[in-house]
């Protein structure tokens, strides 16, 4: 029994002694991989211009120049249909660089009755990433023309684009034809009338909405200077006193919202999350 225990240390000795005989005469290598990962980004650009997308503004600013590019198939529009003439991307874009200085500052100035002022919103995906897109249009809920009667203050008229909605681009509320419509929302002491445009997919990064949500904002032909008394003694409409002259000012808001697309089902379960 002895004699067999040695004989097996010897073989375990013998056995080390083989393995670190070899391991001296390996040829060894090492690799590394680093994978390098982009973290994106959701950003957007809120854009106003005169130019409807397909001309028809029906603000009844004559000024407003009609278009002239006949949409085609290389035009890559899912919501305006080839065959129909329509101001491209570039065209309101440039536009949007001026429309406040050059357009809404003239047209948008000592409104009276009867006048309208073509406002157009796009928005532009200027992140890296495809995201859900919503658009919200705020009225003064005392001047509101679409629940307030004219001789109760509401002398506001507006119009949204049905466009927007017809072609699929943008979600209907729960009336046909219409948005979503909050009514009475408190913002900075005002209530508003919120009308909500919610797109209906994504918004590939670089792209532009292909509809303005929005028409024109105006102030009705019928209205009176006892109408429009109405519409500031219920805070609708501010009167501002600079040096002695006395300023009527009417806000309407514009907002807009994105939330990156991937992850989501579709927009329902992504401003579902958001809110």
């Amino acid at each position: 029994m002895k004699k067999k225990l040695t004989v097996i240390f010897l073989c375990v000795a013998l056995a080390a002694i083989a393995i670190v005989g070899a391991s001296l005469a390996y040829f060894t290598d090492t690799k590394s991989a680093t994978n390098t990962f982009t973290v994106g980004n959701v950003k957007i650009d809120l854009i106003e211009s005169q130019f409807h997308r397909e001309g028809n503004d029906n603000s009844g600013d004559t000024t407003i120049p009609d278009p002239t590019h006949k949409v085609t198939a290389d035009d890559g529009m899912k919501y305006v249909a080839t065959g129909h003439t329509m101001f491209t991307d570039d065209e309101i874009k440039k536009d949007a660089e001026t429309y406040a200085t050059n357009y809404l500052a003239v047209k948008g100035k000592n409104m009276v009755p009867g006048r309208g002022v073509a406002k157009c919103p796009y928005v532009v995906n200027t992140g890296a990433n495809d995201a859900y897109i919503r658009i919200r249009v705020m009225i003064p809920s005392k001047a509101n023309n679409d629940f307030v009667a004219v001789k109760d203050g509401g002398v506001i008229t507006n119009q949204w684009c049905s466009s927007c909605m017809g072609t699929g681009e943008f979600q209907e509320g729960t009336t046909a034809g219409w948005p979503v419509v909050e009514k009475g929302v408190e913002k900075d002491g005002v209530k508003y009338d919120v009308y909500t445009f919610t797109r209906t997919e994504p918004l590939k990064a670089g792209a532009m909405t292909e509809w303005n949500v929005w028409n024109f904002i105006g102030i009705n032909e019928t209205a009176t200077s006892a109408d429009i008394q109405k519409a500031i003694d219920e805070g609708a409409i501010k009167v501002v006193e600079t040096d002695g002259a006395k300023t009527m000012t009417l806000n309407v808001l514009v907002e807009a919202d994105a939330i990156q697309a991937e992850g989501f089902a579709d927009a329902a379960a992504a401003w579902a999350a958001f809110n």
